[in-house]
């Protein structure tokens, strides 16, 4: 299950036109990238939570070329992450663990290892984590989650992706707006296991960016452009002009117009955008519904 129903309030005012999930990746939506990544590594039903522009999320859906059953929850009132979860619970298998991914997460870790290893330790949740500030709020202790809003040595970060049985699922209310978060202090505080998956454990070296804020969106192309040759990617229909200045690495949808004496460095430039002669846009995103900043 891919939750993607959050109102993006830390991209305003970008996402007061489109869902965090659909902002363009390397001029692709976040969320066919996250249902591609679930494809590839052979899952074959996927469902997905929406409530803020659902129209938008319903119709990219639509227009994806899948192999997987997609199943599409349009939320009548903000549920959070814990009453999506229950509001799925029919559509979702009752005698096998459900993957949970955050829709505003890029990552490469392999999702089927991760289910392999939360059945191997047979506990009613398990969390990924890894050190990564300033998230690290976790307390994890022979890899046993024991509570949350730490900090210390012991402290790391849920990275958004959980793995749940069905049992802990139907502990949570039905028709109520709530917290993952809490569902999982009530594991803790009934004495049962809370299982701690290291993500470093499945990869010495893996990508994990939240785009949920500027500066996290940005890092995210960062790290996707770190081993590409060519740093400024170009969508089609888009013709750079010939004094155009760029620096590190830049992301450009289709159809942008650009004019004269532009300098670029560390951007990303949405598709359909009209970028003004003499704009300098320096660790920017510059779109045709307002411009945000790290």
């Amino acid at each position: 299950m891919i939750l993607a129903a959050g109102l993006g309030t830390r991209l305003q005012p970008v996402s007061f036109y489109l869902p965090k999930p659909l902002f363009p990746v390397l001029n692709i939506p976040l969320l066919h990238r996250l249902i591609c990544w679930l494809e590839e590594s052979g899952f074959k039903k996927i469902v997905i939570n929406c409530f803020h522009l659902a129209h938008l999320i319903l119709e990219s859906v639509g227009s994806y070329r899948r192999s997987a059953e997609i199943i599409t929850l349009v939320e009548p009132s903000l549920l959070g992450t814990g009453g999506a979860l229950r509001n799925a619970l029919p559509h979702i298998s009752q005698d096998a663990p459900l993957l949970v991914v955050n829709g505003d997460v890029v990552m490469d870790l392999n999702p089927a290892q991760i289910v392999d290893r939360h059945r191997y330790h047979g506990a009613m949740a398990s969390l990924v984590v890894h050190k990564r500030e300033p998230w690290n709020n976790v307390a994890v202790m022979d890899e046993k989650i024991l509570g949350f809003d730490e900090s210390g040595p012991y402290a790391l970060a849920f990275t958004g992706i959980s793995v749940l049985e069905p049992g802990f699922i139907r502990t949570i209310t039905e028709d109520c707006p709530s917290s993952l978060i809490d569902a999982f202090k009530v594991v803790i505080n009934k004495g049962d296991r809370l299982q701690a998956l290291r993500a470093d454990q499945f990869a010495g070296h893996y990508i994990w960016e939240d785009i949920g804020s500027p500066k996290g969106y940005l890092s995210a192309h960062k790290v996707l452009f770190e081993n590409e040759n060519n740093r400024c990617l170009v969508g089609r229909g888009t013709e750079l002009p010939g004094d155009l200045i760029w620096r590190d690495w830049v992301s450009i949808g289709p159809g942008v117009s650009m004019g004269s004496d532009i300098r670029l460095c560390r951007s990303v430039i949405w598709g359909g955008s009209d970028v003004p002669s003499g704009a300098v846009l320096e660790d920017c995103v510059f779109s045709p519904y307002g411009n945000i900043s790290s």
